[in-house]
């Protein structure tokens, strides 16, 4: 059909033979059509105007749209006629797609998926999240984009003002997405948040105000979306304080849960098994997560009250030495880690599984000088530093509760020594020759950190 004809034939509404009521209450508008040109081009309106199945008043086809507002059809129908398309940049093209899908326009559906497919900048947040949410089954592709989107940066929905009228389903289904770039107590925030909008006679987010009955409110609305924050994923220091804040709302049984696994993190959980989320900070570890990352940087900066939030992070982890790559070689070790500056050393203990390490704010040395010297070799050098530190992230005594030991006899805080690997302080921390075995006594730094004196290496690592 020629397309000049139809425009000319749409601002002439002599001969219109349609009227399609279109939107709710009170915004309803009503739009007057030529069928035979709508028949022609969806499959939709041919079988709405079929003898079967047409309904007419006074002469005119009858068709309600309630599902469509009246901006959304006119683009549509401005395009039947035009074969032109015309979106104001206020309007969701998701919300013509859906339309177009119903009147099964498919050219027009194809072309605007595509398009929100290709163009990341053609969405509208939080608009179109929400609206395919209710959609996910229908237009599944097109929401897996839009959820990886989210996900990717989850802000423009939690930030956002309607993230306050989310559905409690469409919540929890962002809550259980594996790769959500938020921290955990930054997720626990926001929906503490979301759950006092969304309770009746709460007077304030002032919690020292609240009520027994306020917190009983609280936890009702929250009841189902608390067991999907992997509280785990916290540090123990960030758990300790929301537990105490929150303890009329978070269960006995759940509690207990994430105790235990602070006590053994190889514990097997009571309640939801979660694994951990996806984080953006990189990290190459086979022994340690970015939430101890967290932890050990706060250390080095010598950061008060809780770790730092991953994003935060004020260091690099990069690695420079794992033992299992290197064969355990010492000379390896000193090939690849002297002179490289402060370093973070990570070791795991074979059978125990027990997770210690230290912090080095010089760098480790073996070689003097070079040419054919004697004596030109470090050997059981002492060095002076005040801000070296060892610590547990696991232990058989402390469970997965972090250990700090400070040194405290600054004078041999580290120890160069060619034949050796890492060496904090007169032996509190030492990787023998073969760099398979390790030592501790406490002597130069605050606190025993494991409860053994010898101990066999199952993997470490240097950064």
């Amino acid at each position: 059909m020629d397309y000049e004809y139809t425009q000319n034939l749409a601002k002439d509404t002599n001969d219109f033979d349609v009227k399609i009521r279109v939107g709710k209450e009170p915004n309803i508008k009503e739009f007057k059509a030529h069928s035979f040109i709508l028949s022609s081009r969806s499959n939709y309106f041919k079988k709405a105007f079929s003898e079967q199945w047409a309904r007419k008043e006074e002469g005119f086809f009858i068709s309600n749209q309630l599902n469509i507002s009246p901006t959304v059809f006119e683009i549509l129908i401005y395009h039947i006629y035009s074969e032109t398309f015309f979106i104001g940049n206020n309007e969701s093209l998701v919300d013509v797609l859906i339309a177009s899908d119903e009147l099964e326009l498919l050219e027009i559906y194809q072309q605007l998926e595509k398009h929100l497919l290709e163009n990341e900048s053609a969405w509208k947040f939080p608009k179109d999240f929400i609206t395919l949410y209710q959609y996910c089954d229908r237009f599944n592709n097109l929401y897996e984009v839009i959820l990886e989107l989210v996900c990717k940066n989850p802000k423009i929905i939690f930030d956002s003002k309607e993230f306050f009228e989310i559905e409690e389903d469409c919540l929890i289904h962002l809550l259980k997405c594996d790769n959500l770039k938020l921290e955990e107590i930054e997720i626990w925030d926001y929906l503490i948040k979301w759950g006092i909008k969304n309770t009746d006679y709460i007077p304030n987010e002032n919690l020292i105000k609240w009520t027994p009955m306020d917190f009983s409110k609280l936890e009702k609305t929250l009841h189902n979306c608390i067991p999907y924050v992997r509280f785990s994923q916290m540090s123990f220091k960030v758990f300790n304080l929301v537990r105490k804040r929150y303890k009329h709302i978070l269960t006995k049984d759940l509690v207990d849960d994430i105790l235990q696994y602070f006590s053994d993190p190889n514990s097997k959980p009571l309640l939801k098994n979660l694994p951990l989320r996806v984080t953006v900070y990189p990290l190459d570890s086979k022994i340690i997560n970015v939430k101890d990352v967290a932890v050990i940087a706060s250390w080095i900066d010598k950061k008060k009250g809780i770790p730092y939030h991953l994003k935060d992070i004020p260091f690099k982890f990069e690695l420079i030495y794992r033992a299992s790559h290197e064969g355990f070689n010492t000379n390896k070790f000193h090939e690849c880690c002297d002179n490289k500056g402060s370093t973070v050393v990570i070791i795991k203990v074979r059978k125990s599984g027990e997770i210690i390490g230290g912090y080095n704010s010089l760098d480790w040395r073996s070689v003097k000088y070079k040419g054919s010297y004697y004596n030109r070799f470090f050997i059981d050098q002492k060095c002076k530093t005040s801000n070296s530190f060892i610590f547990s992230l696991f232990s058989s005594t402390n469970g997965g509760i972090p250990i700090l030991s400070r040194v405290t006899s600054k004078k041999e805080a580290i120890i160069w020594h060619k034949n050796m690997g890492p060496c904090f302080g007169l032996q509190d921390l030492w990787i023998n020759s073969n760099s398979m075995f390790g030592s501790s006594k406490q002597k130069s730094y605050e606190k025993k950190i494991i409860n053994k004196t010898t101990f066999e290496i199952e993997e470490y690592e240097n950064y």
